[in-house]
């Protein structure tokens, strides 16, 4: 069972690029310093060294959201488009190594990961009862506490939601979330997926997003199975540009029919 949308723009009003600039640096003197340092011959290395140094930079913080990612933008564009390609597919290596480091994976917090060129990701988890179907406005009104990577706990029966997300930063602006729903089920019969969601993903009018999501493995009945959903992000941009997987595994590791309750351990794995 899959669903798929198509998110666009949603991150900041255009308008906001046209308001005055509070600052006395302006957008063009940042990008004549910056994309000056950068060619035809500038390597991957060349531009995260440029890109490191415009997150270092008290004056570029000074800009507004917009001017930022319009800065990044056109660093990124001055270099070859393989150059460009190189840059992002080692970016993205570089975020999967950082899952691979049990002091990130075994954290009960969200964690924040800084990248070589200064941006940064933010990973979190969270699990809660499903109010998706409920029409008490108290029950949409609850909200939950940010997980880590991976939750291991208690579950009693009945429907619950566990969602893991991802926020891509640069500038400390967030330039894309990918968030991967779970609507599952607790029961005598185990654990049970009802259906996936990419609600809540979302782009900005510098990276659009188009995401799907599909249940890969619906059921887990015994001890020691486990359920999954994989999600597929496709990220259009200067700032983020590529293709990523986000996939979702539920394990049974105890179900109590007598006190109706599971314990479930969630994690996920993010990859290009």
């Amino acid at each position: 069972m899959g669903f798929g949308i198509i998110v666009s723009g949603t991150g900041f009003n255009k308008a906001e690029a046209s308001s005055p600039e509070k600052s006395e640096y302006s957008l063009d003197q940042a990008t004549d310093l910056y994309s000056n340092k950068l060619n035809k011959n500038s390597n991957s290395d060349d531009l995260v060294a440029v890109l490191k140094s415009v997150e270092e930079s008290n004056q570029v913080e000074s800009l507004s959201n917009n001017y930022k990612l319009d800065l990044l933008n056109t660093i990124v564009e001055s270099v070859p488009e393989e150059v460009a390609q190189q840059y992002q597919k080692e970016k993205m290596n570089e975020i999967n190594e950082a899952l691979l480091d049990e002091s990130n994976v075994n954290s009960e917090g969200p964690i924040t990961i800084e990248l070589s060129d200064g941006s940064s990701v933010d990973l979190s988890s969270t699990d809660e009862v499903d109010y998706s179907n409920s029409s008490s406005i108290q029950a949409r009104g609850i909200t939950s506490t940010e997980r880590g990577l991976f939750i291991h706990g208690p579950k009693d029966y009945g429907s619950r939601l566990y969602t893991a997300w991802i926020k891509l930063k640069s500038l400390g602006v967030t330039v894309a979330t990918l968030k991967l729903g779970n609507h599952y089920s607790v029961g005598d019969y185990g654990l049970k997926m009802r259906y996936c969601s990419v609600a809540g993903t979302k782009g900005t009018v510098w990276s659009n997003v188009d995401a799907s999501c599909d249940v890969t493995d619906s059921k887990a009945e015994k001890i020691g199975y486990d359920m999954n959903a994989v999600g597929n992000y496709k990220l259009t941009g200067s700032v983020t540009n590529g293709y990523v997987s986000l996939t979702s595994s539920l394990k049974l590791t105890k179900l109590n029919k007598t006190s109706k309750y599971a314990r479930v351990y969630s994690q996920y794995t993010y990859r290009d």
